[in-house]
């Protein structure tokens, strides 16, 4: 059949230009709610720390101040930095931004060397005035002066490098980062409940997202459990896998697990979780994923690096 006009024809004839390839729509969607998610996450850790404060610190009794979102409290941080260094058993003025979820200004009137507790654990400052910034990854800044050193008091299996780095990138020239230690101590979650939060959000609120994602959308958004995967070397994983969430379970069980054991149980649950992302990959490649799903399953990829940076 012959047409008197066949330019009109549906088919591209691969002249002219070539259709323009733009961002996907729900990229930037992914976007806002992976940010939201650090956000949150910051704020989630601000309040815990300040919740453990409040109610009594472990060791020594300095003047707390907590301001709360940098944004809000501009005026009253820079004051705060002005005031004089007055309080017998020191001082400390803390807010937190939108990297750190929390920050520590801190005014030792004793020796050289005196621990302070700033929540999650106890720090040995300098005499005089120091600045202790909390990274989401359980890290830490020290800055004394031009001096700065990070350390890392999570536990986890990439925090030390993240910690190196920032030593690294603050030492400069100079000799920015030596002559002081940072040393630490580690609270444990028994006698700080509050601490157990973030872990017990971190381990069930994706687990509970994933399984009514599972109900809803089918076995292929089982890929979504590679977002376990994301957190076993970015975090604690003993606390983030067995210590903290199945605590309870031990507890009424009345069984108390040895450090080899609740590492062997940690690894294998993380690769529990592992199989179960493979196995639900393997669906997403016969094209049994809901058409949402890849968006779901890319934010739960990501959601980690979002928590620890």
């Amino acid at each position: 059949m012959k047409t008197d006009n066949p330019e009109t024809g549906s088919l591209y004839q691969g002249k002219g230009k070539k259709p323009k390839r733009s961002l996907p729509a729900r990229l930037p969607l992914l976007i806002i709610a992976l940010v939201a998610a650090h956000f949150l996450n910051v704020f989630m850790n601000w309040t815990v720390m300040r919740q453990e404060l409040e109610q009594k610190p472990s060791y020594r009794s300095p003047e707390y101040t907590f301001f709360g979102f940098s944004w809000f409290f501009r005026e009253e941080i820079a004051a705060a930095q002005r005031l004089p260094n007055a309080s017998p058993s020191g001082r400390v003025f803390a807010f937190f931004d939108f990297s750190r979820q929390a920050v520590f200004m801190v005014w030792n009137n004793g020796a050289e060397d005196d621990f302070f507790d700033l929540g999650p654990l106890l720090v040995a400052l300098p005499a005089g005035a120091s600045r202790v910034s909390f990274f989401p990854g359980s890290v830490f800044l020290l800055r004394h002066g031009e001096r700065e050193v990070a350390r890392n008091y999570g536990g986890s299996i990439l925090g030390d490098a993240w910690a190196g780095f920032l030593s690294k990138k603050n030492a400069g020239a100079g000799g920015r980062g030596l002559g002081i230690n940072g040393s630490f101590v580690v609270k444990q979650e028994d006698g700080a409940p509050y601490l157990k939060i973030p872990y017990l959000v971190y381990f069930f609120l994706p687990l509970v997202l994933i399984v009514i994602l599972i109900a809803s959308f089918g076995t292929a958004m089982a890929a979504a459990f590679i977002y376990y995967a994301g957190m076993f070397f970015l975090f604690d994983f003993q606390k983030l896998f067995v210590t903290v969430p199945l605590a309870p379970l031990f507890g009424a069980l009345g069984v108390e697990l040895a450090a080899p054991w609740i590492k062997m149980l940690a690894v294998a649950l993380a690769l529990f979780f592992l199989a179960a992302a493979i196995f639900g990959l393997l669906l997403w490649k016969n094209s049994e994923m809901p058409p949402n799903g890849k968006w779901i399953v890319w934010f739960f990829i990501l959601l980690p690096f979002f928590l620890f940076f």
